[in-house]
């Protein structure tokens, strides 16, 4: 067999390459980097709204008055033109209310993206879900990670996460010179042609909609789709069905007590501090799955305020009693899949929930 390097001279040229690559990361610094905006702008609608969460960062300066952030699951779930309609009528002024959520679930990108957006925009409540499902960090960490940028924020992880970010960011510092030379342009929100929302999920562009992702698809269970069909549920459920956590509604909610890895209560407490640096409230809102239909209380992975390491209030509706009256095929239909709300399940959900929403909002005591 041929040796792999005809001489030491060659196998030195090779070595001396891969410790370049290597260290690229470190040696780029942030002297050597794009303008943070390019994170955002390198992205498509493919891996969430990111056109839209790009302008909202780093172009519109004006506070942000409730602000729904995380990964699709809460993207989905909330008819945000409805919540800044009914917070219009509450206020009696024009009210700014945003989602911001991207594709595939994690805590790190709940923390960097949130810090992005607190440090351009100052915002009164953000709303978040539970995005601890990942047993390891995200997928998704090479879109946003930059080792020059974030090396500060990761620097209490374990060894080996610090070192699965600084690898994801040297797969894309060839990306990143480029970008330095020639900056990627902002794909444009509104643009005529539809975008990989409108395709794929048959929703209206979500930069028209705030942000929502306003889904049309039926529930998909394997390789079978049910077609969607409009539908709006007829029940007595009211929004006094909805709790928020305090002495009066203990008995409503379950804490599992998952043993959390400790890079994600290292990053939700992370986030939990950018928020209080930012004089941010905190609202975790608990959102309908599938395999939760039935349920008599609010079933959450942990105590949230003894997590985060702060305030944070936790609101809800337990499953038995959203879906009380309706059939399977019903329930169904207000679902895209197990973990996802669809436009059925989001113009149901969003009404139900938002008094209790609007009554943290305003820093009332709670119920």
């Amino acid at each position: 067999m041929r040796p792999a390097f005809s001489s030491t001279k060659q196998a030195a040229a090779f070595a001396s390459l891969l410790i370049f690559l290597l260290s690229a990361p470190w040696l780029a610094g942030k002297r050597f980097l794009p303008p943070r905006e390019q994170v955002y702008a390198s992205e498509g609608w493919n891996r969430g709204t990111y056109p839209w969460i790009q302008r909202q960062i780093f172009d519109e300066t004006n506070d942000i008055d409730i602000a729904f952030v995380g990964s699709s699951h809460i993207g989905w779930a909330i008819d945000t033109p409805y919540v800044q309609e009914k917070l219009d009528e509450r206020l009696g002024r024009k009210a700014v209310v945003r989602s911001i959520s991207w594709s595939f679930a994690g805590l790190d990108a709940l923390f960097i993206i949130t810090k992005d957006l607190l440090e351009h925009r100052h915002v009164r409540t953000l709303v978040f879900c539970d995005e601890t499902d990942k047993i390891y960090p995200g997928i998704g960490a090479k879109n946003w990670y930059r080792f020059g940028d974030d090396a500060a924020m990761t620097s209490g992880l374990e060894f080996r996460y610090r070192l699965f970010y600084y690898f994801a960011d040297t797969i894309v510092m060839p990306r990143n010179l480029i970008e330095l030379l020639t900056p990627n342009l902002k794909e444009e929100t509104n643009n005529s042609v539809p975008n990989y929302y409108e395709v794929h999920f048959h929703a209206p562009n979500p930069a028209r909609r705030l942000g929502a992702a306003i889904v049309q698809m039926g529930y998909r269970e394997g390789g079978k789709v049910e077609p969607f069909v409009p539908y709006l549920p007829k029940t007595d459920v009211t929004s006094s069905d909805v709790y928020i956590y305090g002495p009066a509604t203990v008995s409503q909610f379950k804490f599992a007590d998952l043993a959390l890895p400790s890079w994600q209560i290292y990053l939700l407490r992370q986030f939990a501090l950018e928020a209080e640096n930012h004089s941010c409230k905190l609202v975790l809102l608990h959102l309908p799955m599938k395999d939760q239909i039935g349920s008599s209380e609010i079933t959450e992975a942990a105590y949230w305020p003894d997590v985060l390491g702060t305030d944070v209030a936790m609101l809800g509706i337990p499953t038995g009693r959203l879906f009380h009256g309706m059939s399977e095929s019903e329930i169904k239909r207000m679902f895209a899949n197990g973990k996802h709300l669809n436009q059925n399940g989001m113009k149901y959900f969003t009404p139900l929930i938002v008094p209790a929403l609007f009554q943290l909002y305003e820093g009332k005591p709670h119920h």
